[in-house]
């Protein structure tokens, strides 16, 4: 080779093995040695793959030098050309392969204005896709989509048999090894500096970890080092010196718990598991390691905090990170000790009681039933302690209630449901109807003289199977006589039919589902029971229920424990509050287990019947979003939001209504066995009237032809109350009758003129109430005219005739007297701490400005900024007056945008916004936000929403991590639509990023959407690996398996189908008739 070859073949870079200095030519940049045409990297070379620039990123795979004659390595040429052609290298990255799970490719197009070059013209404008991108042109910016530090440097493995001079003379270069040759490479490890040769960053899509061996075989070594220069290295230094501070602050004060939890957050931080835009899988070994890290860092906080508030947060970290290192029986003892040391934590209970439910899959239904039993004996003994006053044997009570109910759920979900009413019945029988002669003191059993007593009075009510809380005729055990027992009717039971011998499996789960129906509520030894022993509900079974409440004061809280129970909405901000973490979790909240009509419903999916394949999916959706009416805004049938007289009797047509999307609870819990229960409390004046308006909502629900005869009977033993009075009214306006409603509105607010100032404090409910009659039929005019009546001396007279509307003058004087009179009331009622009535004045004043101003949603905005920091969000007093303040002007918005049609769109999409960062899991908001986006068809920037403030939670925040949003996260994905950008992949990622939550993942009735999702879609394949994943997660509830019987028939062995009823059997669950 002459000295020109010998110098061109010097600019060959000679990797591992070449530490010399180059000589001229081999400096020459990129671009003129593209101009040599002796040069191998000349872009008209055959090989397309070197027309590569210097400024294109280190990730393209660099070849690995040989020591081999060229000509035998002609086909590993060949074949890494054809492969080539099949990858297309996106440097930018597409964000679209985060949702997908998997990498779709770069789409051959990009997004030019309104519309994408390369697709079809029929998608027009309504094509909005982040992850356009030129593969032609793209190149790695510094915005780069690429995580640098996640990413894998891979670079060459040296072979130190190389011969550099044969490598120069080399005029290709092989990217894999051959398997054919005589002399096989030996690799060795030396430490290297990062300049030594050539790497290769791969990055990892799904966070997984590559096999070493893979990467071994393919020429290639891990690099250990940390690249120079990437854009995480500023932000690592900066998360390392906050650490560096936090251990010093521990150091200095080991007793303050908010240092610890903060170390342990960034630690969190630093692995990359508070990162949730990457939305990336983490490998088994990556959760290990930080678990055991922090770890180590909460074992040193409680050697040395001793705030109980401290400790309970740092016990829920603990045990959180402790799931994933510790084996069951250790993490069973650790529980007992954390029990014992923190009594009086509800959220350490919860979490304890969670414990016990998640491993049920190496328990039986009994043996965890016993397991909660004990856990109400525990409680029992410490309500029993001399040092515990009211406030903490309230906190106590309301623990044995969250108790009480899990465990009601577990029987009813597990298919006894008999067992789960009678113990609701034999709780509220010994707290509302417990004779007098027991009511002299009250304190738990066991402290009393009198407890063996009561406990055998009470046995012989309940033995006697008098009619029972809930049933007809029912006196209960107040008024129980036991020479005078009526015990009602015989129920006469239908005979469960037989599986045939056709198709044992179809006609079985027919049989079953017959006989299920039928059992929700429990029977007396005189009804044709059919041998069923489960239907005939003993003392000894509720005997653990007999739970007395503190004091009168605390009896609220069993009405909403039953109430949700009952799957109900709850019925007042009161109970909310007070055990928001509690009743709002995935173990309680599910209403869809048993109601897949309204769970289809609700989703866009509509259902043929039951287990047909006769459905329609996501695709049928598409229509269903395109022509987003205002009803699909109110029918999320999972509502969040604060009650008040407008959502409890609200045309669901026309605004969000408490029972408008809830159907009649699937049978779970009959509507009369409720609607009795309610009336019997409401009787005995529980709940005051609060509960009574729930009532007469309930009933105008479920029967429109008894609640005008109870709000008579109602307003007949409260003649004063002008709440009901409002109820009254606002039903009759619901049943049509709009003349006798304002008859009673009118009559009402003539009435409270001559009240006290107690009951008079309604009475601006009342004008409230009417003025927003008049708004939503559009009647805007009739509606200031009404308001203007108040503050006169005659209420029935308006001070503003037709003629005077046109009067700038009079109407400005009209604005000043309203401002005044409305902002002296709600002076008056922040004064007193009466919140709620405060919202009302101020409600009414921003109306009145709205009125005033020729209808202009500008000034109620104004009005509404101008008192907005007169409730104080976070404080617990003020929250759920803030969010019912938030929610009346929503409601506002909503109004002007559908009856005025003039408005600006950012208006009501930045108060959203701004209500859900203060609200995130509001349904109202969320709905709201939704509809007004689709109009627009930009439904990207609801799913931003819900990635980034709703679904951002951190860990071991219970208030953050609602059930209810994930919900709300698929049925938004699911009315998209493919044309609004959603398909199968997407809604699929929904689910899997919700039931991966922690929050969700043993959500029964997410799961069976989930399925039913997959099996809508024919996919039988997917629909059994959901299925398996379901009854792997929640194993106690029945309605998952019976999945199978009602879906699978088709798609399962008989083998496979008899193992899964094998299954319910080993699992203790409720089988009414055998296979």
């Amino acid at each position: 080779m002459d000295n020109d070859g010998a110098q061109v073949s010097r600019s060959i870079p000679r990797f591992g093995s070449f530490r010399s200095l180059t000589s001229s030519a081999s400096l020459r940049k990129p671009d003129e040695l593209a101009k040599d045409p002796s040069s191998d990297r000349c872009p008209s070379s055959k090989h397309g793959r070197h027309q590569q620039t210097s400024s294109q990123p280190s990730h393209i795979l660099t070849p690995k030098p040989i020591t081999e004659s060229p000509s035998t390595n002609q086909q590993d040429i060949a074949h890494w050309e054809q492969t080539l052609t099949s990858f297309t290298i996106d440097s930018q990255g597409d964000a679209r392969n985060l949702d997908y799970k998997s990498n779709h490719g770069a789409p051959p197009f990009r997004s030019v204005y309104d519309r994408a070059l390369g697709t079809k013209t029929c998608y027009g404008s309504a094509v909005h896709r982040t992850g356009l991108v030129d593969r032609e042109k793209a190149s790695l910016s510094k915005q780069t989509c690429f995580d640098f530090k996640r990413s894998m440097i891979l670079r060459i493995n040296p072979n130190p048999n190389s011969d550099p001079l044969k490598d120069d003379r080399a005029d290709f270069i092989p990217l894999l090894p051959s398997e054919g040759r005589k002399r096989k490479r030996q690799v060795y490890s030396t430490p290297r500096s990062s300049h030594e040769g050539p790497e290769t960053r791969v990055h990892n899509d799904t966070g997984n970890e590559t096999d070493s061996t893979s990467a071994a075989e393919g020429g290639f070594e891990y690099s250990t080092e940390e690249p120079i220069g990437t854009p995480m290295s500023a932000l690592d230094r900066a998360l390392q010196q906050r650490r560096v501070a936090l251990s010093s602050r521990t150091k200095v004060d080991p007793t303050s718990w908010h240092t610890w939890v903060a170390l342990v957050e960034l630690q969190d931080e630093l692995d990359g598991f508070h990162d949730t835009a990457s939305q990336r899988n983490y490998t088994n070994a990556e959760i290990r390691s930080n678990a055991e890290v922090s770890l180590s860092v909460y074992s040193k906080a409680l050697q040395s905090v001793v705030a109980p508030e401290g400790r309970e947060k740092l016990y829920l970290g603990m045990i959180s990170k402790a799931t994933v290192v510790w084996e069951k029986s250790k993490l069973w003892s650790e529980w007992q000790n954390i029990i014992k040391e923190q009594p009086l934590s509800l959220r350490l209970w919860k979490r304890y009681l969670d414990f016990h439910l998640v491993a049920f899959s190496g328990s039986t239904l009994e043996k965890t039933k016993s397991r909660y039993v004990d856990c109400l004996d525990i409680l029992r003994d410490v309500r029993r302690r001399d040092d515990l006053g009211h406030i903490q044997q309230s906190k106590v009570y309301s623990i044995q209630l969250l108790v009480l109910l899990r465990l009601t759920l577990l029987l009813r979900e597990g298919g006894y449901a008999e067992v789960a009413v009678a113990i609701w019945q034999a709780h509220m029988e010994f707290e509302f109807n417990m004779p007098p002669e027991f009511l002299r003191v009250r304190q738990p059993l066991g402290t009393s003289s009198t407890d063996e007593d009561r406990v055998s009075s009470f046995e012989h009510f309940w033995d006697s199977e008098a009619p029972r809380i809930g049933e007809p005729n029912a006196k209960g055990w107040l008024n129980y006589d036991q020479n005078d027992i009526e015990t009602g009717r015989p129920l006469e039971a239908e005979e469960p039919s037989t599986p045939d011998g056709t198709n044992v499996f179809k006609s079985w789960v027919t049989a079953e589902r017959k006989a299920g129906r039928s059992s929700n509520t429990p029977s007396r030894t005189t009804d044709e029971t059919f041998d069923d022993p489960y239907k005939i509900v003993l003392f000894s079974d509720v005997k653990y229920a007999l739970i007395e409440s503190p004091a009168p004061s605390d009896n609220h809280a069993v009405v909403g424990a039953f109430l949700c129970f009952c799957h109900m909405p709850r019925w007042s901000s009161r109970s909310r509050q007070e055990n928001e973490s509690s009743y709002n979790d995935q173990f309680v909240r599910n209403e869809f287990l048993h109601d897949t009509l309204s769970a289809l419903t609700m989703m866009g999916m509509h259902n043929s019947g039951l287990g047909t394949e006769d459905r329609c999916g996501i695709d049928n959706a598409a229509s269903h979003s395109n022509n987003a009416t205002l009803s699909n805004a109110f029918e999320f049938h999972m509502s969040e939001y604060e009650r008040s007289s407008d959502t409890l009797f609200a045309n669901c047509s026309q605004w969000f209504s408490v029972f408008g999307p809830w159907t009649d609870n699937s049978k779970a819990v009959p509507n009369e066995f409720v609607l009795r229960t309610l009336n019997v409390l409401v009787a005995q004046d529980v709940g005051g009237d609060d509960l009574a308006e729930y009532l007469l909502a309930f009933e105008l629900h479920v029967s429109p032809t008894t609640a005008r005869k109870s709000a008579k009977t109602l307003l007949k033993k409260r003649p004063t109350s002008l709440r009901l009075y409002n109820a009254y009214a606002l039903l009759e306006h619901h049943l049509g009758n709009i003349g006798v409603a304002t008859k009673v509105w009118d009559t009402a607010i003539q009435m409270s003129a001559k009240m006290d100032e107690t009951a008079r404090r309604d009475a601006i409910l009342l004008w409230r109430s009417r003025v927003w009659q008049y708004l939503s039929s559009g009647q805007t005019l009739e509606a200031l005219q009404y308001l203007s009546r108040y503050g006169s001396e005659n209420v029935m007279e308006g001070l503003l005739d037709a003629k005077d509307q046109s009067s700038d003058g009079k109407i400005a004087n009209l604005r000043l007297r309203l401002q005044s009179a409305f902002s002296a009331g709600r002076d008056h009622m922040l004064s007193l701490g009466h919140f709620t009535h405060a919202v009302l004045y101020l409600e009414l004043l921003i109306l009145s400005d709205y009125l005033t101003q020729n209808s202009s949603i500008q000034a109620a905005q104004n009005s509404f900024r101008s008192n907005l920091m007169l409730l104080d969000p976070k404080a617990p007093s003020t929250q759920s007056a803030h969010a019912l303040y938030r929610q009346s002007f929503a409601h506002l918005l909503f109004t002007h945008a559908t009856h005025k049609g003039t408005f600006s769109p950012s208006i009501i999409r930045s108060f959203l916004a701004e209500s859900i960062a203060a609200f995130p899991h509001n349904t109202i908001f969320l709905s709201l936000y939704a509809w007004n986006e689709s109009r627009f068809r930009i439904d990207d920037r609801v799913r931003g929403v819900m990635r980034d403030v709703v679904l951002s939670s951190k860990e071991n925040d219970e208030l953050s991590d609602h059930v209810t949003s994930h919900f709300f996260a698929v049925k938004t994905d699911m009315r998209r639509g493919l044309v609004q950008g959603s398909n199968q992949s997407a809604v699929r990622g929904t689910f899997e990023r919700a039931l991966s939550s922690e929050g969700a993942a043993h959500s029964a009735g997410l799961w069976k959407l989930y399925f039913l999702h997959e099996h809508s879609n024919g996919d039988l394949k997917r629909a059994r690996e959901v299925f398996y994943r379901a009854i792997s997660a929640c194993p106690w509830a029945k309605e998952i398996y019976m999945l199978a019987f009602d879906y699978l028939v088709v798609g399962m062995s008989e083998a496979e189908l008899t193992g899964i009823y094998d299954m319910m059997v080993e699992k203790e669950l409720r089988i009414h008739v055998a296979l």
